[in-house]
């Protein structure tokens, strides 16, 4: 496979599988509308299918039951629990156990990125976004969970956690579109706060991502370099092998003729020792 198709392709399974995992994690622990939690469940069945597929893409050429013996929670990071167990089992009665089993699988999508995504990965461990990203998380967990405790019954506007993640979304972004507007104090302070870390955020993201082109085009340079003193030092060797065989033709020449002169000295003795 094409090295950028391969980059590409990893890209997009990891965009999927950390919404995915964002979407399980506030599923678990926010309350949510019943039209957003089964939206949940059809974004991870999709989630899923893309899993799926990368390791299909990985497995290529490997024993299958070798490879899931080696990524044994790949199994876990490929089921849509809440899929099966609401749209197929209908276990609503359940959803706690369908809650922790689906924290458990949260676990096994990090590690099932590692796995399908392991270009990115490097990428990512060697440019430091983690920070970046994971600041951003942060921020966008505790502001949107903090806002919507403070908002939900005072604000019209916030009437569900939805509501209150849509406006910490738009203010990180610095869209702010205005159809949210904190009414407290420590609403304006979470939204302060989003305002401020986009800042940070932006800066961290480009500082991470200069870093590591640089490096990365430090590395091709000292890349070309080593090629180009290999192939010099190939060539070296081509003349010093061409020089030598010169060397030895003419040698060869020199012997030829002494051989020749040779003979004649000894036929001219031969004609002498014939008219004695």
């Amino acid at each position: 496979m094409n090295r950028r198709l391969q980059t590409a392709l990893e890209i997009f399974f990891v965009s999927v599988i950390i919404l995915d995992s964002f979407l399980l994690f506030i599923s678990i622990f926010i309350p949510l509308r019943p039209l957003s939690f089964m939206g949940i469940a059809e974004f991870d069945l999709f989630a899923s299918i893309v899993l799926l597929i990368g390791y299909i893409l990985r497995m290529r050429g490997r024993s299958a039951s070798n490879y899931i013996k080696n990524h044994p929670n790949g199994i876990l990071a490929v089921i849509p629990i809440y899929f099966i167990g609401l749209n197929i089992l209908e276990l609503y009665s359940a959803i706690v156990i369908l809650k922790i089993l689906c924290l458990f699988k949260i676990f096994a999508l990090i590690m099932a990125s590692r796995q399908v995504a392991k270009v990115v990965d490097e990428f990512v461990e060697k440019s430091r976004l983690i920070y970046g990203f994971s600041f951003f998380i942060v921020v966008l967990l505790i502001c949107s969970i903090v806002f919507f405790i403070v908002e939900s019954g005072v604000n019209p506007q916030v009437a569900t956690y939805e509501d209150s993640l849509w406006y910490v979304i738009q203010t990180i972004t610095t869209v702010g579109y205005g159809d949210v507007v904190p009414f407290t104090q420590m609403g304006r302070l979470m939204g302060v706060i989003a305002m401020t870390s986009a800042i940070g955020i932006s800066s961290l993201i480009t500082a991470s991502a200069t870093s590591s082109l640089i490096q990365k085009f430090k590395e091709e340079r000292n890349e070309m370099m080593d090629d180009t003193v290999s192939y010099v030092q190939r060539i070296e060797q081509k003349v010093e092998k061409l020089e030598e065989q010169v060397a030895r033709k003419e040698q060869l020449e020199e012997l030829n003729r002494n051989l020749v002169n040779i003979r004649s000295e000894i036929e001219t003795l031969k004609d002498i020792l014939n008219k004695k």
